[in-house]
């Protein structure tokens, strides 16, 4: 579980075990939103700030994007990558891929709509 600061919004955004994307407001010290994801979360999200959204991966294959437009935080997509990822996720900023590292060995790209671009085993 490791933090990712967003100093935009004044939120840490960090996993959990319980299943949970968290958003910390550090200055008012409470919790501005919480989302379920669908299993543990064990590495980083990725914040992208050209599309607005930050991303997360759990035990349970699930991707999930969440929009970063205030007031409310929604996900916007989830992506089944077939099997637990325990990672975190790295943001290709030229082409805005989302790059995912599986359990079982397979790599894949995700573009900003949740669609597989290109894997690599």
């Amino acid at each position: 579980m490791q933090p990712v600061v967003d100093r935009t919004r004044n939120l840490i955004w960090c996993g959990s075990y319980d299943h949970h994307l968290y958003a910390l407001n550090y200055k008012d010290r409470c919790c501005a939103y919480k989302v379920s994801c669908g299993g543990s979360i064990y590495g980083s999200p990725a914040v992208d700030m050209a599309h607005d959204r930050i991303y997360v991966a759990c035990t349970s294959g699930l991707v999930t994007a969440i929009s970063l437009e205030v007031p409310s935080f929604r996900i916007v997509w989830q992506y089944e990558a077939g099997a637990a990822i325990f990672s975190s996720l790295a943001i290709d900023h030229q082409s805005g891929n989302v790059v995912c590292c599986l359990v079982n060995g397979l790599v894949i790209a995700l573009n900003s709509h949740g669609t597989v671009v290109w894997k690599v085993e």
